[in-house]
């Protein structure tokens, strides 16, 4: 589904993506899978740009980083972006400014996303936003915690006391390319 901003009138128009319109459907299939979801959008002209606003939910599946148990991952995030054309650059040759962009991370502010000829792909958009939300480490308790970390503590520390064992045993027994000088017989002779 491709949304045309050029279509929108000026007081806005809402778009509302779940399971059920299917819409989106294709474009999630590789995060969502088979779960249900739901994306909201609002989009309003502001000038020559579009301001949009809105949400999504949905889970993904998960495997925990701590005990490899997989879960359900609940992911809501809600989202403002300003969207605008991308405009081709005629220019040639190099700024003879550095780099001016002002960091506007955790103040509210919303991001820039540009468009291509009026057309702006929701499915695009919410893929990359749910895999953005996705966690590197993900954890299968609340707050980043593992609901299995005493199993693991216990494992893990069973598996490094057999393997001190183990490394006490290969140093009782000396390099093993001496072992064919067992066999010798060093018996002098004259």
């Amino acid at each position: 589904m491709k949304i045309r901003l050029n279509e929108i009138p000026s007081e806005g128009r809402s778009y509302t993506f779940d399971r059920e319109s299917a819409e989106l459907d294709q474009d999630l299939k590789d995060l969502v899978g088979d779960r249900p979801y739901l994306v909201e959008m609002n989009i309003n002209p502001i000038g020559n740009a579009y301001e949009m606003r809105g949400q999504f939910k949905t889970t993904l599946q998960e495997t925990c980083s701590k005990c490899a148990y997989e879960f359900d991952l609940a992911v809501e995030r809600s989202f403002h972006e300003i969207l605008f054309e991308e405009q081709p650059d005629h220019r040639k040759s190099h700024s003879v400014h550095g780099n001016q962009s002002v960091d506007f991370e955790g103040t509210g502010s919303p991001s820039m996303t540009t468009v291509k000829g009026d057309v702006f792909d929701p499915g695009a958009f919410a893929h990359e936003a749910i895999a953005l939300a996705e966690p590197l480490y993900p954890m299968c308790g609340p707050n980043d915690t593992c609901l299995r970390s005493e199993e693991v503590d216990r494992i893990r520390a069973k598996l490094e006391q057999e393997w001190a064992e183990a490394e006490a045993e290969k140093k009782k027994e000396g390099n093993p390319a001496f072992s064919v000088l067992k066999n010798l017989d060093v018996t002098r002779k004259n």
